[in-house]
């Protein structure tokens, strides 16, 4: 057995799903969070946003560049790669994609800032009436 005494890294990703009425906007994000423009953790949701903007693609221009040869379909991808979520979140990617909203995937990840590494370390929902993210597809 060896045991390593040096430093040992262990990155994660959590990978999310985001619909939109319209175009991915921070102000959007900000009302579906709950926070005041005046509030203290504003540059810690600004740093998430971009986190998102920074990664994020239409669902099925992701699927068909990350994923179309290990998966038959997009809703076979989304129902097995999503495994937490995949059930519950594929009814809503179709019903917003029928109604003309946009749909993105994307990750986060522990590799980058100190933001995103904390919020890729959990899952989580946000949900407004015009913004849907679903971040619960953690892994370590």
């Amino acid at each position: 057995m060896k045991i390593r005494y040096d430093f040992v890294t262990n990155s994660s990703s959590t990978s999310f799903v985001i619909i939109s009425d319209g175009e991915f906007n921070f102000k959007d994000f900000i009302e579906a969070i709950g926070i005041k423009d005046d509030s203290n953790f504003l540059d810690i949701y600004k740093s998430l946003f971009n986190a998102f903007k920074d990664d994020m693609e239409p669902a099925r221009v992701y699927y068909e560049k990350h994923y179309s040869g290990a998966y038959s379909t997009f809703e076979e991808f989304i129902e097995e790669r999503l495994w937490k979520s995949g059930k519950e979140v594929l009814p809503k990617i179709l019903e917003a994609e029928k109604n003309g909203k946009n749909v993105y995937i994307g990750k986060l990840s522990s590799d980058t800032d100190e933001t995103e590494c904390f919020f890729c370390t959990d899952d989580f929902i946000i949900e407004s009436s015009n913004l849907y993210i679903d971040a619960q597809e953690d892994g370590w």
